[in-house]
């Protein structure tokens, strides 16, 4: 049989169309707007290519829509009626498409576990697990995964950069910052434009309060990533945060206005970006305006889509926050019904976690701050299973930091700050409201210093 670049089998009769997939999957990698339109060519190429039509299922997948979930179907059939008889690689790709299509994580991820246990080269397995165990919050399932496999990987092996970049992502979300910077700065020694590097390097300074690090590591022309897909935008929303972080609530409007939601169109990571850089700047005292209404329009059209748990909180968040609570009370309706899904991730996590962490989101919104802290409080250790960094789901406990001042629950306030005080020691925010929470405790002498924290990074 034929091999890939990485020296794997591969079922493929036209050698060309092999050459340019290898292509196309360096491309989508890179987050390039190119690769689908490449793809395509791929396929004309080689019509009954199974693993270009695997691919093709895998990058509808990462629109995370239901609606794509038929073509996926399509694609894990279309390939397999063309494997080899002796393809079992690539027919477990089949598999974990398959699984994609349905929401079972779970056998999409065991048969991409199957595959890197006897084809760790298999880079395509790693990314999809990588980016599909994400979704889960399982830090560790994330870092060893990726661990399993690196002692076999070493720079004469293409795409050698990208699984560094994965590694240092895992290393971060499991705490081991030290190492997930040198992986993530030898990433982009090789590929000083890889994205995913770039943003698993700030998220180490952003969990570190290295604020100005990390806008120098971010901040560039626009320009430069003009020719990559959404995922562009989440690295400005990390532009954005370390500007938040520092105070600076102008310059962080005009990310958002000017980098975050013009670099996408309708998209899921859309209403994530949008709606946790809205809510965190509400929740300091700033006015956004208008802005929220863009977002909603957009979780109104898909009440009855759900894929991610993390994207259905944040389309409730901007539902809410536009003040259209009726929608918002169809939407939790829409995520109870979900609900009974069989063998479905997302679903499983709706009764116990997703709807009542969204029924305290719209309580907060309602400004019934007591029962928002009655319902998320008990859920703060848990919320981990909806997905997401570390960094993305801070909103909540933001919010829940908020709803228990506003309540009165100075106690439970503190205590909440007290721990952002000792993990993010440069948050004016932070140290701000520490402040306040102190004082109402009637702790004078914390107060003052923590006033004086604050009028440290004010400075």
């Amino acid at each position: 049989m034929p091999t890939d670049v990485r020296g794997l089998e591969i079922t493929v009769t036209n050698a060309e169309a092999l050459t340019e997939y290898d292509k196309v999957l360096t491309d989508l990698w890179n987050y390039r707007l190119a690769a689908p339109k490449n793809l395509k060519r791929v396929l004309e190429l080689d019509p009954d290519f199974p693993m270009a039509h695997v691919v093709r299922g895998y990058i509808m997948s990462m629109l995370e829509t239901v609606a794509v979930r038929p073509k996926m179907l399509a694609s894990a059939s279309h390939a397999r009626e063309h494997l080899a008889a002796d393809a079992g690689r690539e027919r477990l790709h089949c598999d974990a498409l398959e699984g994609l299509a349905t929401g079972n994580l779970e056998r999409a991820c065991a048969a991409w576990e199957a595959i890197l246990a006897d084809y760790p080269h298999d880079l395509l397995a790693l990314k999809m697990h990588h980016h599909s165990t994400f979704w889960t919050g399982r830090s560790y399932v994330i870092r060893n995964t990726v661990a399993g496999v690196f002692d076999l990987w070493d720079a004469s092996i293409p795409g050698y950069s990208f699984v560094l970049g994965m590694l240092a992502f895992a290393l971060e979300e499991c705490g081991d910052y030290t190492q997930a910077e040198a992986f993530g700065r030898q990433s982009i020694d090789l590929n000083p434009d890889d994205l995913w590097a770039i943003h698993s390097v700030a998220h180490v300074m952003e969990m570190q309060g290295r604020l100005d690090e990390g806008i120098a590591l971010i901040d560039r022309p626009v320009e430069q990533w003009a020719d990559r897909n959404p995922f562009q935008g989440h690295n400005w929303w990390h532009l954005a945060l370390f500007t938040l972080e520092k105070g600076d609530y102008d310059f962080t409007l005009d990310v958002y206005d000017n980098r975050i939601l013009t670099s996408n169109t309708e998209f899921f990571l859309d209403v994530q970006n949008g709606a946790s850089l809205l809510k965190r700047l509400e929740l300091l005292g700033v006015d956004v305006g208008e802005r929220w209404e863009p977002l909603a329009a957009y979780a109104r059209k898909r009440v009855d889509d759900h894929v991610l748990a993390f994207t259905d909180l944040h389309s409730l968040m901007a539902l809410a926050s536009a003040d259209d609570k009726e929608t918002a009370q169809a939407y939790i309706n829409a995520l109870e019904s979900f609900a009974h899904t069989p063998d479905n991730y997302s679903a499983s996590l709706m009764a116990d976690v997703v709807v009542p962490m969204c029924e305290g989101v719209l309580a907060f919104e309602n400004e019934a701050y007591a029962r928002a802290v009655d319902v998320l409080w008990p859920l703060r250790d848990r919320w981990f299973g909806i997905g997401g960094s570390h960094t993305q789901r801070d909103i909540f406990t933001q919010i829940l930091i908020e709803a228990a001042m506003r309540a009165e629950r100075h106690e439970q306030a503190r205590a909440l700050l007290a721990q952002r005080a000792l993990l993010k020691p440069n948050s004016l925010g932070s140290w701000q409201k520490y402040a306040t929470v102190l004082q109402a405790c009637g702790d004078d002498s914390r107060a003052e210093h923590a006033r004086q924290s604050a009028a440290r990074l004010h400075s």
